[in-house]
């Protein structure tokens, strides 16, 4: 009741071990629901916030829309801001180098591009350009259906088979997207009485299939073999099935999983392993099939997944697996029998890609080159970079969120467009640029952004922290 005798409604902010009871929007409680509540009235600003607050607290509100009005004041606010480059929109540009609507400092809009998923540069390969608008010519704009309509093409068979061949399975089927991939696996996979132990960091599609599969789930310390063995060990006996996932190449940190070990303990424990080579299908093993082809363990590995957006720069994702597996999946994965099928264009781009790639392995030399040249940049630098790193992904950790934005806003007036990873994407002390290098950046490209960083962080007045280094609080 309030001072005059009414009833009012007041939220409450839930107490565990997520949600600090005086986090900074647990003061900002909604009374009522209607217009007569002005979000506006609230101090959510940028400069006092971030995502991570409306991420961390939750509220009890009677309101169900009151924490997204509180969301919105902070994000028009936040969108203004260039220190995260928030407003990235391309205009028509394709390859290394991009247009976007936001401005430089000089009144350019042309950037380098260093955060593209387009590895190999095949988004922008004439070849592969011309597949797709003939294919558009030939079997119209979209697919018309979800694979068990009316959305399955000769072109997509093609392309399937072609994917089978490669990865040495019996039979492979697509997905619109490696997230779709991912989510319909291990949800369709794992039942009420089985077990699905993943990685800690793997992806959040990984996450997300865990979630919604009915079974028991548990996470291993990221790439501790020992620390599966340990779970393995205490659990598996409790489960009629077991699978055990990770990635080949994590999309944060760029480090390859040691996927032979991990085999061995699967295997001892009698686990069925799945490895999703989104990032090293196209970058790493003799031929760049993966980190099963890096191990030599593809033929033990009972499911992989891939993407199309990282090897063709399109989009879609696969699993490759046996035929039994991939026939169960083709009708109880949800996310395959309840969304509609890639165009036949896209199929076709992937399908000329994937074609290149196999007849040329130049591409991948160059990618590889890159990469070694960049990691030896950062390296130079001061940041931990491994000797041997191998994946198209290179941190950079800044570990302070203000550097972060102070150095984004350089990197982007100089016309270097890259991916800032603040909290809680990442943990406090891990806030970073994520930096990818693709076959197409020249080695002057390459170096510019090395230039532009290293000046980035004088502006910043930061230095990496050397391994043992206390972190700094963000």
């Amino acid at each position: 009741f309030n001072t005059t005798g009414d009833k009012v409604a007041v939220g409450l902010s839930t107490v565990d071990g997520r949600v600090p009871v005086d986090g900074a929007l647990s003061r900002h409680l909604t009374e009522t629901i209607g217009d007569e509540t002005n979000a506006y009235e609230y101090e959510l600003n940028s400069e006092k916030f971030s995502l991570a607050d409306f991420r961390e607290n939750s509220e009890n509100n009677v309101d169900l829309f009151s924490k997204a009005q509180k969301y919105g004041v902070f994000f028009r606010d936040w969108e203004k801001s260039d220190r995260y480059g928030n407003n990235n929109v391309r205009l028509a540009s394709m390859g290394p180098r991009v247009n976007l609507k936001r401005k430089r400092k000089n009144g350019r809009n042309d950037y380098l591009i260093m955060g593209s998923n387009d590895y190999l540069g095949f988004s922008s390969h004439p070849e592969v350009l011309k597949a797709a608008k003939d294919a558009i010519d030939k079997y119209g704009f979209g697919s018309t259906g979800s694979p068990l309509t009316t959305g399955i093409s000769d072109i997509h068979e093609q392309l399937s088979a072609l994917l089978a061949q490669m990865f040495h399975k019996e039979k492979v089927i697509l997905f619109n997207s490696g997230y779709a991939a991912n989510l319909g696996t291990i949800a369709g996979l794992i039942q009420a009485q089985d077990l699905v132990v993943s990685d800690m960091i793997a992806h959040a599609s990984i996450q997300d299939g865990m979630k919604m599969a009915q079974g028991a789930s548990r996470f291993f310390k990221h790439n501790n073999v020992q620390h599966l063995d340990g779970l393995l060990e205490e659990h598996r006996k409790d489960y009629a099935g077991s699978l055990v996932v990770t990635e080949g190449v994590f999309s944060m940190d760029g480090d390859v999983a040691p996927l032979d070990e991990i085999v061995k303990v699967a295997r001892k424990h009698k686990s069925r392993i799945m490895v999703d080579e989104a990032h090293s299908f196209g970058v790493i093993g003799a031929t760049g099939l993966g980190g099963c082809e890096k191990y030599d363990v593809l033929d033990q590995v009972d499911i992989v997944m891939g993407t199309f957006s990282k090897i063709s720069g399109s989009i879609g994702g696969f699993i490759a697996t046996s035929n039994d597996v991939a026939d169960w999946l083709y009708w109880l994965a949800r996310s395959h029998m309840f969304s509609v099928s890639i165009p036949p264009s896209t199929a076709a781009a992937t399908l000329k890609s994937l074609e290149i790639f196999n007849r040329d392995k130049s591409i991948l030399q160059s990618l590889q080159a890159n990469i070694k040249h960049f990691s030896n940049g950062l390296r130079s630098l001061g940041f931990d970079i491994s000797q041997n790193h191998e994946s198209a992904v290179l941190p950079a950790v800044i570990g302070d969120q203000e550097k972060l934005g102070i150095m984004n806003k350089h990197l982007m007036d100089a016309g270097v467009f890259v991916v800032p990873v603040p909290y809680p994407a990442v943990s406090r002390t891990k806030i970073r640029f994520r930096f990818t290098v693709i076959a197409s950046h020249t080695t002057s490209d390459l170096d510019y952004a090395l230039n532009v960083l290293e000046s980035a962080m004088e502006k910043a007045d930061f230095r990496p922290q050397k391994q043992g280094d206390k972190p700094k609080a963000a």
